[in-house]
C-alpha cells in the first residue's frame, strides 16, 4: 500500500530589495530574433504551467480517492478480522521460513555429496571407477540447485 504524498511547508526568507531603474518613456527596441526567443520562452513557461496544473489535479484527485477508499474499507473490516488476517500472514511467513531452512539443508547435503563424488573421481585409479563416478556425477548434477543466491524478502509483521 502506498502512502499518499504530503506537502511540506518551508519557510523562505524574504528576497533582498533591489533598486529598480527609473521607467523610461522611450519604447524598448528589441530585435525580431529576441522577440521570437521571448515568445518561445513565454510559450514554454505556459506549457510547463499547464502540465504542473494537470499533475497537481491528478495528485490531489488520487489523494482524495485514496482517502475515501481507505475510510470506506476501514469501516467495513472489523478489528477481529484484521487480527485473523495478521495471524494467517504470520503463519504463512513461518511456514515459508521452515521451508526455506529445509531447502537450504537439502541443498547443502546435495552439495556435500557432489563434492565427495568429485574428490573420489580425482582419487580414482582405474578407468572403470572413473567411468562410474562420472555417471554418478552427471546424474547428480540435475538434482543440485544452482549456486546463485536468489533474493528473497521475508516480511515480519
Amino acid at each position: 500500500m502506498q502512502t499518499p504524498m504530503q506537502m511540506q511547508h518551508v519557510r523562505v526568507p524574504r528576497a533582498p530589495q533591489v533598486p529598480v531603474p527609473p521607467v523610461s518613456n522611450t519604447p524598448l527596441n528589441i530585435s525580431s530574433e529576441v522577440r521570437q526567443q521571448l515568445r518561445v520562452t513565454r510559450h514554454r513557461a505556459f506549457e510547463r504551467h499547464q502540465e504542473n496544473a494537470q499533475w497537481t489535479a491528478e495528485l490531489l484527485g488520487d489523494v482524495k480517492t485514496q482517502s475515501a477508499a481507505v475510510s470506506s474499507s476501514t469501516d467495513t473490516v472489523s478489528a477481529e478480522e484484521l487480527q485473523r488476517q495478521i495471524a494467517a500472514k504470520k503463519e504463512a511467513v513461518e511456514q515459508l521460513e521452515r521451508q526455506l531452512t529445509q531447502d537450504q539443508v537439502t541443498q547443502e547435503a546435495a552439495q556435500q555429496r557432489f563434492e565427495e563424488m568429485l574428490s573420489a573421481l580425482k582419487n580414482a585409479a582405474d578407468e572403470e571407477a572413473v567411468k562410474q563416478c562420472r555417471e554418478q556425477v552427471e546424474s547428480e548434477k540435475t538434482t543440485l540447485l544452482t549456486t546463485k543466491h536468489r533474493k528473497m524478502e521475508i516480511v515480519r509483521l
